[in-house]
């Protein structure tokens, strides 16, 4: 799972980086003629996971992990042409900071610090640099039908796609059968992934955290809106342990901007976890929801998939009652599922197969 971290220049990108990964990179990496990404890749923290991992200490504990990118700042009305889009289309879903506090060391590019502006913005560039691919690509698919080279039913929906793009709409805010979707996820659209948007505010902003709507109402399908104080919270990891609770009630912060994001993007992404145990580790996996037992096996090894023949399935509060999934097997708590079993969050899986 991969989160770009994107956005206008001086809005908090790095800092941002530097709250979720646990990094400390300086916040002027990229003005000092820095252009390439900054990658990183860290463990997603899992209560249910640690509380799998005390029945089996002997085991290696592995945490689900998530990638993140951070790029330097794209400049107003060029998203389309950016260096950076192949990142972008990389990705898994999307992070656009927000400038949403005033420091007038830092001069906003146009003039007044605005959130509700900068995100309407920002989704208009994303739709305009689909709109640049679709126009090159049906400028290609014209000789290549020609050559009946072209997958069929591509140039129906790329020119369908024209109409709702023009009126503003992302393309994650439109419908499609599941054909449509085979076809699209070649392209990887800008405005079709899921988008987080962050908005980076004020210590004076902080009691407004909890309901971001008060800095942009703006909120569409695959979208979301999350506020955090990038100065304030930079200074509580920098504070011993014990220090954190205290400091985090005196701002009255219920969670830090990690919490919150890793909710957001599972959200969004509709993504969740299961937990295997092996012979040597206890580990997390992340998947998208509704996928079946036999895909789920596919994410840890494609034998296991092709040689799929039923799957032995407890939820993790159950196993965790019964103290071992042995002790589970023989009260009979553990349930035989086939191929087609949809996956629940919090499922613990030992799948069978034929190598």
């Amino acid at each position: 799972m991969n989160f770009t971290l994107f956005g206008y220049p001086k809005t908090g990108k790095t800092t941002l980086f530097n709250l979720l990964t646990g990094a400390k990179i300086e916040v002027s990496a990229f003005e000092e003629g820095k252009k390439e990404p900054i990658l990183r890749t860290c463990s997603i923290p899992d209560p249910r996971l640690e509380k799998i991992w005390t029945l089996y200490p002997d085991k290696k504990k592995i945490p689900a992990t998530i990638d993140f990118t951070d790029l330097a700042g794209i400049s107003f009305g060029e998203v389309k042409s950016s260096a950076y889009l192949s990142y972008l289309r990389q990705a898994d879903g999307l992070t656009h900071v927000v400038r949403g506090f005033l420091d007038i060391q830092i001069p906003h590019p146009k003039g007044k610090i605005s959130p509700e502006d900068d995100i309407r913005s920002m989704e208009e560039e994303l739709i305009l640099a689909d709109m640049v691919s679709i126009e090159s690509r049906l400028e290609k698919l014209e000789k290549e039908l020609k050559r009946k080279k072209s997958p069929e039913g591509e140039k129906e929906l790329l020119e369908r796609l024209r109409s709702p793009l023009e009126e503003g709409k992302g393309i994650r805010e439109i419908s499609f059968a599941p054909s449509e979707e085979k076809l699209l996820s070649s392209f990887k659209f800008l405005s079709q992934k899921p988008l987080l948007h962050m908005v980076n505010v004020d210590e004076k902003d902080i009691p407004l955290i909890e309901n971001p709507e008060k800095f942009c109402p703006l909120q569409k399908e695959g979208t979301n809106i999350l506020a955090f104080c990038g100065k304030i919270e930079m200074e509580i990891l920098e504070l011993e342990e014990e220090e954190k609770e205290s400091f985090l009630a005196e701002y009255e912060l219920k969670e830090l901007s990690i919490s919150k994001f890793l909710k957001a993007s599972y959200s969004l992404l509709k993504a969740m976890t299961f937990f295997t145990i092996g012979k040597e580790e206890v580990k997390a996996w992340t998947i998208k929801e509704n996928t079946q037992a036999a895909q789920a096996a596919g994410t840890i090894h494609s034998d296991l998939e092709k040689g799929f023949i039923r799957a032995e399935v407890i939820s993790w509060e159950e196993l965790v009652l019964h103290s071992s999934f042995h002790a589970a097997k023989e009260k009979g708590a553990i349930r035989l599922e086939g191929k087609d079993y949809i996956v629940q969050d919090g499922d613990v899986i030992y799948f069978r197969f034929a190598p």
